[in-house]
């Protein structure tokens, strides 16, 4: 395949330098790092690319910055990146990701390539600790090309620890870690201990984090925050023979803690919010990964068979009700790449193939519970893109993907349907170092098990009616923009990249629980349910935006900006739409000091007032906050001791963030202290 300049987009609050622009991607090529920094490899377009080769938008966060900010939570992995937020804050088992105003299940999510597909009414996602994180790449915008239901907002990749990056050249080493963060008095131990090999590698780590209530800039404690997190991964590599790799991940997540049912709401009323229960979440994920590349253009197999299973025991405080919530789902993810050549023009061929089934069960005293109804569903899809380099300058990259599902439920019809989703982008190079670029792509949403199937009584006086008539919503988005990379700019080391983004997205069958009356406040009435919910396609979306993304690195200094502003419309009604984050705006920067011993940095985040929301809805007020954050490893010990010190909202700011219903965090300080050996 030939070199070619490709689009960059940049990472997000990330200090590593990638691979130059006109590095080949196929893997029998040697990369050479101009740079003493390592590359970065994106897997989130299902080509593994370094990131400087890679034309879509995508937002990175690696394991050196994930350390560097102490992340503990979803939030603090995602809310650092231009587009994306998450909602449910400030519980941990209540966060979900929220990509250019979509969240929920608009949003793909993957853990070492198995979907996350829980859902369950105010409860969050995704339960992984980032401790165990490798790193986070997030998709923004449509993608189901690429990864058919669910992908209107974009895609969230997670990769966990690998044992060979962990290691470096070393047969054998591991990691001690104890961390502590005042909020909570939140406290943190972790060991790492990793082994490699001529046929393989091996990891094995064990967190336990726990924390009290949180308090928010007032001082006023943020109830039912507390957590108690066990965590754990087993992964190990093998390479039977050449050009053949199995990868085996097994992860687990537990976390027991008292929160309200309704996880999202204060907890401090009558009503939804007063009800308390003790949960015990349970999140396990097993992956087997064979990849085979051999040293030919036609053959470049990745396979993934993946199991995950989601379970919530949940006992009611003040009546010893018992809920169970299960979803149990087992997938297969294929894809082979293929070089062609057609004339003067070059192809890199994708073919792929997904299928998952999902198996979801709910009890309440050890009966049904049409709350959370048994239910079942299985799609399989099939997918080709066509990375298409024509000349030096030109880039086009058309995608079709066709999707059926079938979903039943006891009791219920069943429904099968399919959809087709496309793509076409296309990068130009106006100049070395600048690409403009453009494209439009397709996305949909199949109602899932819950929207379909969901009944019952909830919170004493709210009927849920099935509706197995819901049409899938459908996503159509326009996206143009220009980017520029370069290297050597002021010094021979240094490196720009930069972004600006526009786009449209228009999302049309949006599904909404509609309420026919206002249910009272308190304990049922003598006859019965007075309000019925039922989630119909009642209208059409647009949500416009604009993303601006620079970085400027340099051995010895850093800089970052980054800023968002979307536009969330509901074009039946004209009203706005709900859930729509404010407008930000993030600049962050430090220098490397002692020989690169020391790290000194800060950050500055704005987030506008956002006032633009719909009829009877809640506005918030905007808000500055500024952290602080210090990495030191000392040559003195071998570069085997690193301390990691920050401070978060340092001026104890008291502010809510609008995808949140109570407050977030005031000031935060926490120290991490790693031993390697």
């Amino acid at each position: 395949m030939p070199q070619h300049r490709y689009t960059v987009p940049v990472i997000a609050a990330s200090l590593t330098l990638a691979l130059p622009a006109h590095a080949d991607t196929r893997p029998d090529h040697e990369q050479v790092a101009s740079l003493t920094l390592p590359s970065i490899m994106v897997e989130s377009t299902r080509v593994p690319t370094a990131l400087d080769q890679l034309g879509a938008p995508v937002a990175v966060r690696d394991r050196a910055t994930l350390d560097r900010d102490q992340a503990a939570d979803l939030a603090d992995v995602l809310n650092r990146m231009p587009g994306v937020d998450t909602s449910g804050g400030p519980r941990t088992t209540a966060l979900q990701p929220v990509i250019r105003g979509l969240g929920g299940e608009r949003v793909v999510i993957r853990v070492d390539g198995a979907r996350q597909n829980f859902a369950s009414g105010h409860k969050g996602r995704v339960f992984l600790d980032p401790f165990l994180l490798e790193q986070a790449e997030v998709l923004r915008g449509p993608s189901s090309s690429l990864y058919g239901s669910g992908a209107l907002g974009g895609v969230v990749n997670f990769r966990t620890r690998d044992p060979e990056s962990f290691l470096g050249d070393d047969a054998f080493g591991g990691r001690i870690t104890a961390g502590y963060q005042d909020q909570g008095s939140q406290q943190l131990l972790s060991a790492i201990v990793a082994g490699q090999g001529e046929r393989g590698s091996w990891l094995g780590s064990i967190l336990q984090r726990d924390q009290s209530d949180l308090e928010d800039g007032d001082g006023d404690t943020i109830r039912f925050t507390g957590d108690d997190i066990t965590s754990g991964l087993i992964k190990g590599t093998l390479r039977p023979a050449p050009d053949h790799r199995l990868t085996l991940s097994l992860q687990g997540f537990r976390d027991d803690h008292e929160i309200p049912s309704n996880a999202t709401a204060s907890g401090t009323g009558g009503g939804s919010a007063g009800i308390i229960v003790d949960r015990r979440t349970d999140s396990r994920t097993q992956t087997l990964r064979y990849q085979f590349t051999p040293d030919n253009d036609w053959v470049n197999l990745d396979a993934t068979v993946y199991g995950n299973q989601v379970e919530l025991e949940e006992t009611r405080v003040d009546t010893d009700r018992y809920d169970e919530t299960r979803l149990r789902t087992v997938g297969l993810d294929m894809t082979n790449t293929t070089w062609l050549r057609t004339g003067a023009v070059d192809h890199e061929l994708l073919v792929g193939l997904e299928h998952y089934r999902d198996r979801q069960r709910g009890r309440r005293d050890g009966d049904r519970r049409p709350q959370y109804p048994d239910a079942r569903q299985e799609t399989t899809g099939v997918f080709i893109t066509d990375r298409i380099l024509i000349g030096e300058r030109w880039e086009v990259s058309p995608g079709l993907r066709f999707d059926r599902f079938h979903k039943d439920a006891d009791d219920q019809p069943s429904i099968t349907e399919s959809e087709w989703s496309g793509q076409l982008t296309a990068t130009f190079m106006v100049a070395p170092g600048w690409d403009l670029f453009g494209g439009y792509s397709e996305a949909f949403r199949a109602p899932s098990l819950t929207n379909l199937y969901v009944g019952g009584v909830h919170f004493g006086n709210n009927f849920f009616e099935p509706n197995p008539d819901l049409k899938p919503e459908k996503a159509r988005n326009k996206e143009l923009g220009l980017s520029y990379h370069g290297q050597g700019i002021w010094q021979a080391q240094d490196q720009v990249r930069a972004r600006l983004s526009i786009y449209q997205n228009d999302v049309e069958d949006y599904i909404d629980e509609q309420v026919e009356s206002d249910p009272p406040v308190g304990p049922p009435p003598p006859g019965g349910p007075t309000g019925r919910t039922i989630s119909e396609n009642v209208r059409d979306a647009r949500l416009r935006g604009q993303e601006l993304e620079f970085q400027y690195l340099n051995p010895d200094y850093f800089v970052a900006m980054n800023a968002s502003r979307i536009r969330g419309d509901n074009r039946t009604d004209g009203e706005p739409l709900s859930g729509i984050p404010a407008d930000s705006l993030s600049l962050e920067g430090g220098i490397h000091v002692m020989g690169g011993q020391l790290t000194l940095g800060g950050r500055l985040t704005r987030a506008w007032s956002q006032d633009r929301v719909p009829d009877g809805g809640e506005s918030t007020d905007g808000y500055t906050l500024t952290d602080l954050f210090m990495t030191l490893q000392p040559k003195a010990a071998g570069e085997r001791l690193r301390l990691d010190f920050g401070i978060d909202n340092v001026t104890d700011k008291a502010y809510r963030p609008h995808l949140a219903a109570i407050n977030d965090p005031g000031r935060n300080v926490k120290i991490q202290a790693s031993y390697r050996f």
